[in-house]
C-alpha cells in the first residue's frame, strides 16, 4: 500500500512535510574529543588542582572552551562565593575547578561546581 501522506511513514519516523517540535538536545552535549582534549590539558596542569574534577567539571570545562584550570576553594572567608542556590549549600568546603572560559559576554574566569553548574567571577 502507498501511504500519499507525507506527514509520517509507517514506522512513526517523520516524513518530508512534517514540522520536527522534538526537543534538541545534541547542540548541548559536549563531543568525545573535545572531553579527551579537556582532560588532557588537565592532566598537563596537575600542578594547579588540588582536587581531581569531577565529570560534570570537565564538561562544563570542554563546552566553555576552558583553559588555565586551578582549584577553586568553595569558602566564603578565602575565596568569592556567591548565595548559591538551593541544593548546593553541599558545596561549600570543597573545591570547584575555576578556568578561563569563553563566556556569552566575552571572555572571563569561571567556576564550575561538582555537577557542571556554576558562575562566572566577572
Amino acid at each position: 500500500m502507498n501511504n500519499r501522506n507525507g506527514s509520517t511513514v509507517p514506522d512513526g519516523a517523520l516524513g518530508l512535510n512534517a514540522v520536527d517540535d522534538r526537543p534538541r538536545t545534541r547542540g548541548k552535549r559536549v563531543g568525545v574529543v573535545r572531553t579527551a582534549a579537556t582532560v588532557g590539558r588537565l592532566v598537563r596542569d596537575r600542578g594547579r588542582l588540588e582536587h581531581w574534577p569531577t565529570l560534570g567539571q570537565v564538561q562544563a570545562m570542554a563546552s566553555l572552551e576552558g583553559r588555565e584550570p586551578c582549584s577553586y576553594l568553595l569558602d566564603p572567608g578565602v575565596n568569592f562565593v556567591p548565595e548559591l542556590l538551593a541544593g548546593y549549600e553541599g558545596e561549600l568546603g570543597r573545591h570547584a575547578l575555576c578556568f578561563t572560559a569563553r563566556l556569552p559576554h566575552g571572555t572571563g574566569e569561571f567556576v564550575a561546581l561538582s555537577d557542571g553548574g556554576g558562575f562566572a567571577l566577572d
